[in-house]
């Protein structure tokens, strides 16, 4: 619904309104945040007290700051879940002796250059699964190269 149908129909609206916070309530009806709530209601002659102003103004400043936390937050996360070190850009897994294996800085880089579009994550999962490919070969090598031994 647009600004204008909204401010036409909120003058029936608020005659039947019953509830105790008209801005929550005319946000909620008409699926609008609260400050566009108020704006509008001021529109149609509603007397909105400074105070009342303010709260709306410094909860709704509260709400974008914990929004914005979370997505850092969410981010920090993702990005910890890589592991790497001074040689690996990512560690992919470790040998039985406990040497890392992975995709390295350098290689990283003509990766990345190479393929702007691609996310680092695309990079890295189909990297994974190469290295995981390889080892999969290396150990049915092994396992046969040993089967040969039992003979």
């Amino acid at each position: 619904m647009t600004k204008q149908a909204r401010i036409i129909s909120a003058a029936n609206w608020i005659t039947k309104y019953n509830g105790k916070n008209i801005i929550a309530g005319y946000a909620k009806w008409f699926g609008v945040d609260k400050i566009c709530a108020m704006n509008e209601l001021k529109i149609i002659g509603v007397v909105i007290s400074e105070i009342l102003e303010n709260q709306v103004m410094a909860s709704h400043k509260l709400r974008i700051e914990q929004k914005r936390k979370m997505r850092e937050k969410k981010k920090i996360e993702n990005e910890t879940l890589i592991e790497s070190d001074d040689n690996f850009a990512f560690i992919v897994g470790y040998t039985s002796s406990g040497v890392p294996y992975g995709l390295t800085h350098d290689k990283f880089k003509v990766i990345e250059s190479e393929q702007k579009i691609e996310s680092r994550n695309n990079i890295i999962m189909r990297e994974i699964s190469f290295y995981h490919s390889r080892l999969f070969n290396l150990n049915s090598i092994i396992s046969i190269s040993g089967s040969d031994q039992d003979d």
